[in-house]
């Protein structure tokens, strides 16, 4: 099965044979395929693309031997959730917010190690 992007392209691609070469693709077919196209777009998650930028972002600032997990969450006024596992597959972490940055930044938190200079 395509993803809906890749189905995409592909009614794009049919759309300029038609107009390249009127006779070679019937005008109906790139309408079908356009309007499928169309329709797989608007059915996909509109924050699913978001799942890659906050797995990278968690990534980033997780040690060694830490794993985050992503997903999106649609019953909350949060869209993302995310869980950070150690090496064995323990929970270590969870949490949900409303931003990419939101969330990374309170993981980053969780994994930084106080500073000795900032006690009192």
């Amino acid at each position: 099965m395509t993803s809906p992007a890749n189905h995409a392209i592909g009614a794009l691609k049919l759309a300029v044979l038609n107009i390249d070469h009127p006779g070679v693709v019937a005008r109906s077919t790139v309408q079908s395929a356009c309007a499928e196209a169309i329709g797989r777009l608007q059915s996909n998650q509109p924050h699913a693309d978001d799942l890659v930028r906050l797995y990278t972002q968690l990534f980033s600032v997780t040690p060694d031997g830490y794993l985050p997990h992503v997903t999106l969450i649609d019953s909350t006024p949060a869209k993302f959730g995310c869980v950070i596992t150690d090496i064995d597959g323990n929970v270590v972490d969870r949490q949900v917010g409303k931003t990419i940055e939101g969330i990374t930044e309170i993981i980053r938190l969780r994994f930084t190690r106080p500073n000795a200079e900032a006690a009192p």
